[in-house]
């Protein structure tokens, strides 16, 4: 019984382990297709064709961002959540800063999907969809200050040890300098995208676990897939 037991929660944290790559992955990719847009004009009335001429790779980055949410979040609950070593204020910031940077790109789903599916075909005003293009942006910036608290807080206890610690902190800086993709070349936007899955996907492989068995509380580090 009890190795039935264990042997279900060590799928759970494979299947947990994942989800979360895949949620990482996807986020990047949809990222690095928003860092091939060309730099948003600054006048109004140049959005329209700004939109129209970047619909396809904000369609696919919209797509994208629907899985990569639900998975990233699925992953990072199932491992996070199954943690027994008591509470950690570092954790919990963590598991928080994520939280937001996904909440983040919940909204960035919702404006990108705005710019390119006419609701109701109701057409916006230059005006209202430079609002839109800005909050596009300010979700992005929001996601990726999101990301860079996460990074240091989250790869500071994880089998990587130092290497890890170093990663985070190297991630969180370039994540920093990322939320403002308007004043960094698109080269940079796209390098930060492949970070976050990259900084993703060692998350995944490296948090360590706690699980709890009948009468006896084990710690799994598994990384076999």
């Amino acid at each position: 019984m009890v190795q039935d037991t264990t042997s279900r929660q060590a799928i759970d944290l494979r299947v947990h382990r994942w989800l979360m790559i895949v949620g990482a992955l996807l986020t990047g990719v949809a990222l690095l297709l928003l860092s091939l847009l060309p730099s948003a004009p600054s006048e109004a009335v140049a959005m329209t064709a700004w939109v129209e001429r970047g619909h396809s790779l904000l369609s696919w980055s919209d797509e994208l961002l629907f899985f990569a949410v639900i998975c990233w979040g699925a992953g990072a609950r199932g491992l996070f959540g199954v943690r027994k070593a008591g509470p950690s204020a570092r954790i919990n910031v963590g598991v928080t800063a994520l939280t937001a940077a996904l909440v983040a790109l919940v909204v960035l789903l919702l404006t990108v999907g705005r710019l390119v599916y006419p609701v109701f075909e109701i057409q916006l005003s230059a005006e209202v969809l430079a609002l839109v293009v800005s909050s596009t942006f300010g979700a992005l910036h929001l996601a990726f200050l999101g990301f860079a608290v996460a990074a240091v807080a989250l790869s500071w206890s994880t089998r990587a040890g130092l290497i890890g610690r170093a990663a985070g902190i190297f991630a969180a800086a370039a994540f920093i300098v990322g939320s403002f993709p308007w004043l960094t070349p698109n080269w940079w936007n796209s390098l930060v995208a492949i970070l976050v899955a990259a900084w993703g996907v060692l998350l995944a492989l490296a948090t360590v676990t706690r699980t709890e068995t009948p009468g006896d509380a084990t710690e799994r580090m598994s990384t076999t897939f």
